[in-house]
């Protein structure tokens, strides 16, 4: 296959070795095999992996075999995963009832629940890459390309780099999109143990759920993995102190009839959507990019778009094209990581069995803030029509053929469930 933009990735750099980073490394890999380029892949040894359990959407489960050539059982196993064939909420909406947002169909499309660091392990396998261990000053585009700065090295110039460094210390108006419709901010992260043993001579075959679970200051997830079981309590630090949001996650763990756990960490985090996810030389991935809460387990999803999205443009139309083709595909981006951020703000539109401050905030004050924060002035595309235009199917008397894989981030399946289970 002929691939016009080849030439002009000669000499590609990936900065980071989270999720995302370790995604673009294994990527260009396996995209570029066989042709001539050299792959830098930077990141400072000093930043630990933290490592919590993650979800994911059933196209990482295709991804991962195609990027390591390994059958998915094996796969499961290397990540000493479970398969997880939606989330289930408990506790949300107006209905008091528990209901549950499955992947289609139904029962049948898995994804992954995984532990992040033995994910980078495994695609660490499958890239072949220089690997400089370093701290990165600076990334800048530049004529042809884009220069990284390192902290005692020379500076070095690339074609394309991938920027996967995380959050941002601050968000800038004039550089990111602040998602302020969706209400926490903090994460207090614990592994509990695991609910399937290690002794086994399979993947684990069961079907498994996120959990997410309404508490009176936000909300907990449960994550169960082969090896220990990931919890984490998410909620807004301005409106509930830490020391009474542990004890509720105390009291929550001992409901669950957890004996034991270990704490992992508290991470302050912001809902944000960089403006500028790709300029043409430097592509802001994974967190660097965007981030919302995990409630929908968007961050890996997001990513693989990403990547992907910046991997075939280059390769595939001619570098002549780069100016033209950078503002539509940063826009696309953009829009789709708003389209995520709104699916998940309005999970808290109308609140959760406990009448608490968290949640008085979260359904009457914070949400009633998405229609001017992503009006299509304020953020140069069009995700709030999409989304709107998402209710506007679902009030419909019948819903023809045509309209039935409309998207919005997420299927029409997705809200519909959502909007059965919130009791919209």
């Amino acid at each position: 296959m002929i691939h016009p933009g080849s030439k002009s990735l000669q000499k590609i750099a990936v900065v980071g070795r989270g999720t995302a980073g370790s995604l673009a490394a294994a990527s260009i890999t396996r995209l570029l095999s066989g042709r001539d380029y050299e792959l830098h892949h930077i990141y400072d040894s000093r930043i630990p992996v933290i490592g919590v359990g993650e979800g994911s959407w059933p196209s990482l489960v295709q991804q991962l075999q195609h990027l390591t050539d390994l059958p998915h059982d094996t796969v499961q196993q290397r990540l000493k995963g479970t398969r997880k064939y939606g989330v289930a909420f408990e506790g949300w909406g107006v209905r008091d009832q528990d209901f549950t947002h499955y992947f289609m169909p139904v029962k049948e499309s898995y994804a992954y629940h995984l532990s992040a660091d033995l994910m980078g392990d495994l695609l660490y396998e499958s890239t072949r890459a220089r690997h400089i261990d370093a701290k990165v000053l600076g990334i800048t585009r530049v004529d042809g390309g884009a220069e990284v700065e390192f902290e005692g090295l020379a500076p070095e110039r690339y074609d394309l780099v991938f920027d996967a460094r995380g959050f941002p210390r601050e968000l800038q108006p004039e550089r990111h999109i602040d998602i302020s419709f969706i209400p926490t901010n903090t994460a207090v992260i614990r592994r509990c143990p695991a609910i399937f043993g290690e002794d086994r001579d399979g993947p684990v075959l069961q079907h498994t759920y996120t959990r997410a679970v309404a508490r009176p200051h936000g909300w907990i997830f449960v994550i169960p993995l082969q090896v220990h079981t990931s919890y984490g309590y998410i909620f807004n630090r301005d409106v509930s102190g830490l020391d009474e949001v542990e004890s509720d996650f105390d009291a929550f763990l001992a409901t669950d009839g957890v004996p034991e756990f270990e704490q992992r960490a508290v991470i302050q985090f912001p809902n944000f959507v960089h403006r500028h996810m790709y300029d043409g030389a430097v592509a802001r991935i994974g967190n660097a990019a965007a981030f919302m809460e995990p409630l929908e387990a968007t961050a890996i999803v997001s990513a693989q778009l990403q990547i992907g999205m910046v991997l075939q443009t280059r390769l595939n139309r001619p570098i002549e094209h780069i100016e033209r083709d950078a503002p539509i595909v940063n826009r696309f981006l953009v829009n789709n990581m708003l389209c995520y951020g709104l699916f998940v703000g309005w999970h808290y539109c109308l609140g959760s069995k406990y009448d608490s401050g968290f949640w008085r905030h979260a359904r009457d004050h914070v949400w009633p803030r998405h229609r001017k924060a992503a009006a299509p002035e304020s953020v140069d595309c069009d995700a709030l029509s999409k989304f709107d235009g998402m209710f506007e199917l679902m009030r419909q008397p019948e819903i023809g053929e045509a309209d039935w894989n409309r998207m919005c981030a997420v299927p029409l399946t997705s809200y519909d469930q959502m909007s059965r289970g919130l009791g919209c």
